[in-house]
């Protein structure tokens, strides 16, 4: 298969079909041999890995000064003084998150715990590779899901998607994605989460969220350094939730209507870009580049050299509203973008309230016994799959596969939970 083959989302949606092709349930024999080479592959290397642990660095997804101060104590006197001696920093506007925010508005309890653990581990330092993989896995209705988006965004190269997969969980351990998920809103820049500055609300003709980014309100001098990074992250973990319970794709709507140059970050765009081609990949089903300025022009080629081929063919330029309802029913483009769904943003701070299950240590250690058990399950039946495939009872689709794949599934929502705080994303799609 070449980058010819795949039809654009142009065409995609103009014929109203979801395009289910190599995706789990609709794999030709071709392709479950391919995904049975990678699933060999991946075993093979986390049996490798199982003693060589992964160092944590941050150098890209950067952490703030609060959370990276690992020996910082929960208790109120020790966050007390941390922002007594830091309150320059907690009030500068550049640099304020929503945890400081709150805290110097009086708002001293925390929507979750201070004390961030690993998944399946105590050391903060490391990460391992099996653990990091099968928390990645969390963000699919099945383990294979996780592996056959690799292998359609490499056109079914299973070098490649092995190579790319690797990268992906490599870097979710070096940047600590856990750890930026368990404090979720908490530790984004305050500005970036009051403005809205990406958003979901509605969703397009195929039943998927439609992510908005409001390319107007981004103001790259309004924020601190590594504030892009985290943000980036955050929102693409968090949309791969929220695509995950609409049939794992979303709509990511980039809105220039009403820009000016100043509003333009390259390093964001290049950054978003970057971490969805390597590490989200196949996570949005189009992307629309929706502009009503010829400034747009100059950018667009810029941004078509980021693009590997298959994100080109999903990339779109939609310049008004009548263009724009080829993707997404008027009834469900916000009003501000020229639809008709009422829309009016306003950032609603996390509490402890929708965040309780992080407090319950138990019931997370019971969550975490059940949610291995369910790996230990699949596992098994994935290297049977791979062993008996030289005969023609090699059916990935078995029954019994199909019913560990469910198991997963199951116990990684209830995981989730205890281990990810809820985010702003959620609250607007209550």
């Amino acid at each position: 298969m070449s980058a010819a083959d795949i039809p654009d989302a142009q065409e995609i949606y103009q014929k109203g079909e979801k395009p289910t092709s190599g995706t789990v349930g609709n794999l030709t024999r071709e392709q479950e041999n391919v995904l049975r080479n990678l699933w060999t592959k991946i075993l093979t290397h986390i049996d490798k890995m199982a003693d060589k642990p992964l160092k944590v660095s941050c150098n890209l997804v950067k952490q703030t000064a609060f959370v990276s101060t690992e020996s910082l104590s929960d208790t109120p006197e020790a966050i007390d003084r941390w922002y007594k001696e830091n309150k320059e920093l907690a009030s500068n506007p550049r640099s304020q998150t929503v945890r400081d925010r709150l805290y110097l508005e009086g708002n001293r309890d925390f929507a979750v715990p201070m004390d961030f653990r690993p998944l399946f581990q105590n050391d903060h330092s490391i990460r391992y590779f099996s653990h990091v993989f099968w928390q990645a896995c969390m963000l699919h209705g099945s383990p294979d899901s996780y592996l056959l988006n690799f292998l359609r965004a490499t056109l079914w190269d299973e070098n490649q998607a092995f190579e790319r997969l690797v990268f992906s969980v490599n870097w979710r351990a070096t940047q600590a994605i856990d750890k930026l998920m368990w404090f979720g809103d908490l530790e984004q820049n305050n500005r970036m989460m009051e403005k809205g500055l990406t958003l979901t609300k509605g969703f397009d003709k195929f039943g998927y969220p439609v992510v908005v980014v409001r390319i107007r309100l981004n103001k790259p001098s309004e924020r601190s350094d590594g504030d892009v990074e985290r943000f980036a992250a955050f929102c693409l973990e968090n949309i791969a939730w929220l695509a995950r319970e609409h049939g794992e794709w979303a709509m990511l709507l980039y809105d220039f209507t009403g820009f000016k140059m100043e509003n333009v970050d390259m390093a964001f765009i290049k950054n978003l870009l970057a971490i969805i081609k390597e590490t989200y990949p196949q996570m949005f089903c189009a992307s629309l580049l929706y502009v009503d300025s010829w400034l747009f022009s100059g950018i667009w080629r810029v941004i078509k050299g980021f693009l590997d081929p298959v994100s080109a063919k999903r990339s779109q330029i939609v310049k008004d509203v009548t263009a724009l309802q080829t993707y997404i029913d008027r009834s469900q483009i916000i009003k501000e973008a020229g639809g008709d769904l009422p829309f009016e943003y306003k950032y609603e701070p996390p509490t402890r309230e929708e965040n309780a299950a992080m407090f319950d240590a138990a019931g997370r250690q019971s969550a975490e016994d059940k949610f291995l058990q369910a790996v230990d399950a699949f596992v098994k039946e994935t290297r049977s799959w791979i062993s008996d495939s030289a005969s023609a009872d090699g059916d990935y689709a078995s029954e019994s596969r199909k019913d560990t794949a469910n198991n997963f599934d199951a116990t990684a929502k209830l995981l989730d939970k205890h281990i990810r705080a809820r985010s702003h994303f959620e609250r607007l799609n209550k």
